[in-house]
């Protein structure tokens, strides 16, 4: 888990050593990472108990064991770093860019010798990767537009890949004894969708405890401040952030005859708050807010109303509401991530494999649908405390009709539509395509509705006002992707949609078991938007959800 990111573990997939040629495909793979990302907070809290033994787990022997405890007490793992110092450190971000994955960046760096997105860009320029085989007019064009993307967009982490940096690094620095308290602060702490830097706090007894433990490896990767405990409260105030959020409570302090910053909370000379962050809200006359809405979007103004939104939280989300089975382009059966879903203690969950159109996914044609649909009923009759919607993910062609007939979406507990191809059309043609699907009497919700992929595809363009208002006046639902590369809604965009009276969903678009985890992002994207419980409809238990459905209402069982 530790420091290797998604993107790294594709590189080091690569059959062959940048270095010397040789197959290094029998030491390290792409499946080892994948089982590491299924079990990385499992893993953690197995090694750290030493009550079990890691090789009781199925898929990993002595071997694998021996290098996640490595990872999970030392923060690193030996070979990685062995490997990594075989390629060029530029060569990873160049899978950052669409249309590359580890084939084709070997490729340029065999024969183009390209090691950077500099080297990338001049011999696109130079015609040196159109000659290439495999690389034709259309791949160049795709990559001359992701380099120009790139340029305007610092690197950053998706959250996830922030998320298992931060957890190896907290865990390494704990490690050293001596820590009193630690917090990874900044966009991570306020749980934005991308980070930049990680900004670790901490109080011990000795400032060079922790300071100690940061070697070349952990500064690459964070900006530690030991701070002294009586002003913990302030620096990880100050460090938190936004930026416009602390400008806004130094305003506020200073109407009020105080001055604030990252050591306190001062009237004249003296500090009157600074070691929690409750005292200095306190203090400045306002609740405690959470890190998740400090962006200076009226939280300030609520707090000192006392009108703050009671946050949605994890434990409130009663099911997941899109995950795809082998049926299309899933890695486990439906009943695996059934049983895996009942282990999160979900009442219910909805399996949304493609519909036909997706044929890369291998969708489902009304035929295949219903044979799932069949045997999802005869899984449901025979078990108890979870149950599975028959359901869908639609897709809404380029034409505005819908993928399946009307007869087999009536059959559905549960319809969510997507837009996977016409994505170049126009604004008015995507947001008529959008609204059809809205006010559809068989779709109950639009998934990842602005179509964007973080780092690789911006948003497409969409009259979001006219969605919303369709969405609402229909009883449909919108969709808050928690898939770390999609994340979407984004939280703006959810915070307008309540603001239209759209009731929302949470999901994470699961592919695999260890994916139902993405759930805690997309509860990061509602708690940022500003929602409760009463805005989401999967915090409901089954009955209410099914009633609040839009099918359920135009049948006249809903409310």
């Amino acid at each position: 888990q530790g420091l290797i990111s998604r993107s790294e573990a594709y590189v080091h997939s690569v059959p062959y050593s940048h270095r010397s040629g040789e197959r290094i495909e029998p030491l390290i793979s792409l499946q080892w990472f994948m089982r590491m990302d299924d079990l990385a907070r499992p893993a953690i809290e197995v090694v750290r108990s030493g009550t079990h033994d890691l090789t009781e787990i199925a898929g990993i022997g002595d071997d694998l064991a021996e290098k996640i405890t490595a990872i999970v007490t030392t923060g690193e793992l030996p070979l990685r770093r062995e490997l990594a110092a075989q390629l060029p450190p530029g060569l990873l971000d160049l899978l950052r860019i669409p249309g590359l994955g580890p084939k084709r960046v070997k490729e340029l760096h065999d024969k183009l010798h390209v090691t950077s997105a500099a080297d990338l860009a001049e011999a696109v320029e130079a015609g040196k990767v159109e000659e290439l085989k495999g690389f034709g007019p259309k791949m160049v064009e795709k990559i001359r537009a992701g380099l120009a993307q790139a340029e305007r967009v610092e690197r950053r982490l998706l959250l996830d890949e922030a998320e298992a940096q931060a957890t190896a690094l907290v865990a390494y620095l704990k490690a050293g004894g001596g820590i009193r308290d630690l917090e990874v602060a900044g966009s991570y702490r306020r749980r934005r969708e991308t980070v930049g830097d990680l900004d670790v706090l901490a109080t011990c007894a000795d400032g060079t405890a922790v300071m100690s433990r940061f070697d070349d490896g952990v500064r690459e990767a964070a900006h530690a401040r030991a701070v002294e405990p009586d002003a913990y409260g302030a620096a990880l105030l100050y460090f938190t952030g936004s930026k416009a959020h602390n400008v806004a409570l130094r305003q506020l302090a200073q109407e009020k005859g105080l001055k604030l910053n990252e050591y306190g909370l001062y009237r004249g000379e003296r500090r009157v708050a600074a070691a929690t962050e409750a005292d200095i809200y306190r203090a400045l006359g306002l609740d405690w807010i959470p890190p998740e809405l400090r962006e200076a979007r009226g939280e300030i103004a609520l707090a000192l109303e006392h009108r703050l939104p009671a946050l949605v939280s994890a434990d409130a989300i009663r099911g997941d509401l899109q995950m795809h089975t082998t049926a299309s382009d899933g890695q486990a059966t439906f009943r695996v991530m059934a049983e895996a879903a009942r282990g999160r203690g979900y009442a219910y969950i909805a399996i949304t494999d493609h519909s036909k159109r997706v044929t890369m996914a291998r969708g489902l044609d009304p035929s295949r649908l219903r044979e799932q649909w069949k045997e999802i009923d005869e899984w449901n009759a025979a078990n108890r405390g979870l149950t599975i919607l028959k359901s869908v993910e639609l897709d809404i062609l380029e034409d505005g009709t819908l993928d399946l007939p009307d007869d087999v979406l009536a059959e559905a507990d549960y319809v969510v539509a997507t837009m996977h191809y016409g994505l170049n059309q126009t604004e008015r043609q995507l947001t008529e395509r959008l609204v059809g699907a809205a006010e559809h009497r068989w779709v109950d919700a639009i998934g990842h509705p602005t179509g964007r992929l973080l780092g690789k595809r911006e948003p497409y363009p969409l009259d979001f006002d006219a969605l919303c208002r369709a969405a609402a006046a229909a009883g449909c639902l919108l969709e808050l992707n928690g898939n770390p590369e999609r994340m979407d809604l984004p939280d703006t965009l959810a915070a307008a949609a309540k603001g239209h009276g759209v009731r929302l969903a949470l999901s994470t678009d699961s592919h695999q078991p260890g994916h139902l985890a993405f759930m805690r992002y997309a509860v990061d994207l509602a708690r940022r938007a500003g929602l409760e419980a009463g805005d989401v409809l999967n915090t409901r238990p089954l009955d209410e959800f099914r009633r609040g459905l839009k099918r359920a209402v135009e049948d006249g069982r809903g409310r």
